[in-house]
């Protein structure tokens, strides 16, 4: 009987084992190297997931909290954005997160959290510890209910030394605010003090630090000689321009502004997302695919689910689709210099598709084509070249072939998700497999 419990509690001990995901491969904070994030165990890309109530679930429904993490981070996801205030609109009534006393804009009276600081710095812990995921800590989300800014520049002191202190291997990134313009920043004074406010977390910090996504002024206007390291914006999500791809290659414009850090694509299209929503899985993991190879070092998968809860994760279109990209795409892809396939200097040229970007380090190649027409992706390459073509949705390797200069190779159309891996060659070199 003894051995027989003993082989049951082994049993039981496995079984939990398998249920957790695996420790944190990963070590050390994160630095931004050229457009690269870096940590102890080299570069690497960031795939994130919004989570804008993860600090009220942490605080308030720990089991919904813990089953979320596990889900998400075995989606391959290596960090999480939350929140670190919010309540001003009616549509968090009930999911305020209250770092002092405030009212509402519709006049609810809320109380501050009196273990807001023990709760945050507990969920960096733990999704770090317990899960392997970083934290992208947006600091002000509505910044309307804390509106003296000496309050605000006492809450990013505290943030600093009650959170950021001792833990900065665990955080990715310190945002300042969310869509500033229409949450507490409005104008010139307010594109002021966020730039003030940057530098004055990144002269106190070597965690990472953005400013926000600001739709009121411009991009330069904000980031320019900025003290941030990374840039979060949040692009188009007009699904009727560029035969519906907008919204995957609107990051390009701004992937190498002079003088502005490299770009989080921080809030993009998703299922469920407002103005305007996508669940193609395809369409999705692309996004990220071409940010990647565009020099982002950034994306965050968003969705309803990540924004007030009331869906699950586990019921989102495609968030299980992106699990295959590190595996992929090398973890220095962002600082490989980049070519539209229509440049004279891009080791591929395209047709038959809405746009191509290609990426090359050396002899190696990466190249994501998006919007494949029916008849078919022509290929015209301008070296000698062994590829790949990788399915981004399965992980799977379609085809290989050669591809010489001044020759054309034609893949099929009607894929959704095709990336091309490959290397410059010797001409006549022999390959394991070759196809047409």
């Amino acid at each position: 009987m003894k051995k027989r419990w003993i082989i049951v509690a082994v049993l039981l001990v496995a079984a939990v084992a398998a249920a957790l995901p695996d420790r944190p491969a990963r070590t050390g904070p994160v630095r931004v190297v050229d457009h690269s994030l870096v940590d102890a165990g080299g570069p690497f890309l960031g795939l994130g997931v919004s989570y804008f109530t993860s600090l009220w679930r942490y605080r308030n429904d720990r089991p919904r909290w813990g089953s979320d993490m596990t889900f998400l981070s075995r989606q391959g996801f290596n960090y999480a954005r939350i929140l670190s205030m919010v309540g001003w609109y009616s549509a968090w009534d009930g999911l305020e997160i209250a770092p002092i006393p405030f009212t509402s804009r519709q006049g609810k009276r809320v109380d501050a959290w009196p273990d807001y600081w023990q709760a945050m710095a507990g969920l960096v812990d733990a999704s770090w510890d317990r899960f392997g995921m970083r934290t992208q800590i947006t600091i002000f989300a509505d910044a309307q209910l804390m509106p003296r800014r000496d309050d605000r520049i006492e809450h990013m002191r505290r943030m600093l030394s009650d959170v950021v202190k001792g833990r900065e291997h665990k955080i990715i990134l310190l945002e300042v605010a969310n869509e500033a313009w229409q949450n507490g920043f409005p104008g010139d004074e307010g594109t002021a003090d966020l730039r003030e406010f940057t530098k004055y977390l990144a002269e106190r910090t070597d965690v990472p630090v953005a400013i926000t996504s600001n739709h009121e002024g411009s991009f330069e206007t904000l980031y320019r000689d900025s003290a941030a390291d990374i840039a979060t914006w949040h692009f188009s999500r007009d699904r009727s321009a560029d035969n519906g791809w907008r919204p995957v290659i609107d990051c390009r414009r701004l992937a190498q502004v002079p003088g502005c850090p490299p770009i989080s694509s921080n809030e993009p299209i998703g299922p469920g997302a407002s103005v305007a929503s996508e669940s193609d899985p395809a369409r999705l993991v692309l996004a990220a695919a071409y940010a990647y190879a565009s020099r982002l070092p950034m994306y965050v998968f968003h969705s309803q689910a990540g924004v007030f809860g009331t869906t699950r994760f586990e019921d989102t279109p495609a968030i299980g689709n992106f699990r295959h990209i590190p595996h992929i795409f090398p973890g220095d892809l962002a600082n490989w210099p980049t070519y539209d396939s229509t440049d004279p200097d891009s080791p591929l040229a395209a047709e038959g598709c809405v746009s191509m970007i290609c990426s090359s380090k050396g002899k190696r190649i990466v190249c994501v084509p998006v919007g494949i027409r029916q008849e078919g992706l022509t290929l015209t390459p301008r070296a000698s070249m062994q590829m790949r073509a990788v399915d981004l949705l399965t992980g799977k390797e379609l085809r290989t072939f050669r591809i010489e200069p001044d020759s054309r190779i034609t893949l099929p159309g009607g894929q959704g998700a095709v990336i091309l891996l490959g290397e410059v060659s010797k001409a006549g070199a022999k390959t394991n497999s070759d196809s047409d």
